[in-house]
Formats: C-alpha cells, sequence, structure tokens
C-alpha cells in the first residue's frame, strides 16, 4: 500500500472511480430522470480530478510544467464551480 501512494499510481484507481462515479450520476439522470444534472457537478469533480493529476505527474517525477497546468486547470475548474454556486 506505501508503494502505490508513494508511486501515484493510487492516483490512477482514484481517476477511474471519479470516471465511473461520473458515468453513474450522467446515467441516473438520462434514464431515471432525477438526480444531479452533469452541468452541476461536472466542475467540482474535474477540479479534484486536476489536483490529482498534479500529485500523479510529481510523484512519477515528470517536468514542473505538468503539474504546474494540471494545478491551473484544477484552479479553472474551482473557480468555474464557486461561479456557478454564486448565483
Amino acid at each position: 500500500m506505501a508503494d502505490l501512494i508513494a508511486s501515484g499510481r493510487i492516483a490512477e484507481l482514484i481517476l477511474l472511480l471519479t470516471a465511473c462515479e461520473a458515468l453513474g450520476l450522467f446515467l441516473l439522470r438520462r434514464f431515471a430522470g432525477w438526480g444531479l444534472d452533469v452541468v452541476d457537478f461536472l466542475p467540482n469533480l474535474l477540479a479534484g480530478d486536476f489536483l490529482l493529476l498534479a500529485w500523479f505527474a510529481s510523484a512519477r517525477g515528470e517536468a514542473w510544467p505538468w503539474s504546474a497546468a494540471a494545478l491551473l486547470a484544477a484552479l479553472v475548474c474551482h473557480l468555474t464551480d464557486l461561479g456557478m454556486r454564486w448565483r
């Protein structure tokens, strides 16, 4: 387990789980007619996913611009989410 965390590989598993979560919420809304609309949860979900990608890039020793780009994308998604909730 320590190697899974130290290598950042756990981020891949978490990203897979969040993709399944997004798909499940989308399908629930589409076929059952209730639940969250994609537009309501996607910016929040993507903000977390981009933070995971930044951690993954750093743990794998990628060049710093990859982590910086992922962090910037997380910020944009976070600000989008805040803007949507501010109304």
